[in-house]
């Protein structure tokens, strides 16, 4: 008896250092679970256009100044959005813009009786951004990406007093690789700051292009941001007698649907 009670007493002696050090550790988290998030942006930008351009060579260059407003006035339709794939510090995006005018108006003389103009943009870029920093104040990304341009042209020109009708029609396309970089600062509660912006061509395509995006947003819950701001961007693309060199800028405002 006296033996066995020894031999327990032995026992918790000993066990009761390991006891004590297994309390003391805090138990170990579970790893995160790693995964990509997504976000998808509608958005509508009320842009200007200014600067120089020559769509239907071999007509002369010409001067554009138009405002939003004389856009909206011969707009056809548009159509603008953009999403985004983050994996850790990485994010992938793509961005979208298509739109349509159709400008006309009557011709003097007996000749020709009216003409107009069918303007399509495509504009398609892609990117890769990674996250340099990110702590409670502010997150920055550096990257690069594509820029894809289409302009298709198309002048109709209607028949007056001559039984004829001109229909001549002119596209081009290229591609710019762009260097780009990102910051959100995050101000007091859903309050936050964004400004982005790209540059490229480098003379490979387009001789220079670049963007900038300056945005306030509003987070409303864990899925919906909303934001305004305004936008620029800028090409300066020429071949043979094509000419593209033009600013578009306004005022932008998105909604942004996070999962």
């Amino acid at each position: 008896m006296r033996s066995a009670l020894a031999v327990a007493a032995f026992l918790l002696t000993c066990a009761s250092p390991l006891a004590a050090d297994l309390a003391s550790k805090p138990p170990v988290p579970p790893l995160p679970s790693v995964g990509p998030s997504f976000s998808f942006t509608g958005y509508g930008w009320a842009s200007a256009i200014d600067g120089r351009g020559s769509t239907l060579p071999p007509l002369p260059a010409a001067d554009l100044d138009l405002s939003f407003g004389d856009i909206l006035k011969n707009m056809n339709g548009a159509l603008m959005g953009s999403a985004e794939m983050r994996m850790g510090n990485w994010s992938f995006l793509a961005d979208a813009m298509f739109s349509q005018v159709t400008p006309g108006g009557s011709l003097p003389g007996p000749y020709f009786s009216s003409a107009e103009v069918r303007t399509r943009t495509l504009t398609l870029q892609s990117g890769v951004l990674y996250r340099l920093h990110s702590d409670e104040t502010f997150d920055l990304d550096v990257g690069a990406g594509l820029r894809f341009w289409n302009l298709d042209n198309e002048l109709k020109i209607s028949p007056g007093s001559l039984s004829r009708e001109i229909d001549y029609s002119h596209s081009e396309n290229w591609l710019d690789p762009v260097v780009a970089a990102r910051m959100t600062a995050r101000l007091s509660g859903p309050w936050s700051v964004t400004v982005a912006g790209d540059i490229g061509g480098f003379d490979i395509a387009s001789k220079l292009t670049w963007q900038a995006v300056g945005t306030v947003n509003y987070q409303w819950n864990q899925n919906w941001e909303f934001r305004t701001g305004y936008r620029a961007l800028y090409v300066d693309y020429r071949k043979d007698d094509f000419l593209y060199d033009t600013t578009m800028h306004g005022p932008i405002l998105a909604a942004t649907y996070r999962f």
